[in-house]
């Protein structure tokens, strides 16, 4: 029983020790970027991944669970934000519920229920007007909302998510960047999950930083 219990042992560490050292290339588990984007994290932190995602799509939705969960057990030196694409002015009502939400301060109250408005009651939701009626069910009134939404501060971040859809290349969503410096799918990575492995092991081995 203890020879089991000492090979059991042996294998997870092995696991654990394969998993510190495996070794991500560029160009195949990631792509460098040829011009750093904006980012918020401090000189404090390790580093920031930014998920690159849209209210409307799918495969973001299938795997917000999984990004909230990862969240919760995350370092605490990684800063993680979410930045809504921005192919087409057709996706700005997305991109301003989010931000406006955050600024709100009902982000947390709302972002999981805008993915299941969509997704589960398939409704859409792609105007301010219509975002400003779902979100007062949280206690936000329209006019507020409507106000926050073409705020400067929202504007401001609408830019810069617009400079990082299309700086960084990206032709789908879910996707990563990392340190405002490479750009990771799930093609690349082997699937949308295992994108978060080859983020976490950017912030710990960027050369550049």
């Amino acid at each position: 029983m203890l020879k089991r219990l000492m090979l059991t042992a042996a294998v997870l560490v092995l696991g654990i020790t394969a998993a510190q050292a495996e070794d991500f290339q560029a160009g195949t588990h990631y792509r460098v970027l040829p011009e750093k984007l904006p980012t918020s994290y401090r000189g404090d932190e390790a580093g920031e991944i930014q998920e690159i995602f849209s209210y409307s799509c799918i495969h973001c939705f299938n795997l917000e669970p999984f990004v909230q969960s990862w969240i919760q057990s995350k370092p605490d030196d990684i800063r993680f934000t979410h930045v809504p694409v921005l192919f087409n002015d057709r996706q700005l009502p997305e991109a301003r519920a989010y931000y406006a939400t955050q600024f709100l301060d009902v982000a947390d109250a709302t972002h999981m229920p805008i993915f299941n408005e969509i997704h589960l009651n398939r409704r859409r939701l792609a105007s301010d007007e219509g975002f400003a009626d779902f979100v007062s069910q949280f206690g936000v009134s329209k006019d507020d909302y409507l106000e926050m939404a073409e705020s400067f501060a929202v504007n401001a971040r609408i830019n810069q998510a617009r400079v990082i859809t299309q700086k960084s290349g990206l032709t789908g969503t879910p996707s990563l960047v990392v340190n405002g410096r490479y750009l990771i799918d799930g093609r690349m990575a082997g699937s949308n999950q295992r994108m978060f492995d080859v983020a976490e092991w950017l912030v710990r081995n960027d050369p550049a930083q």
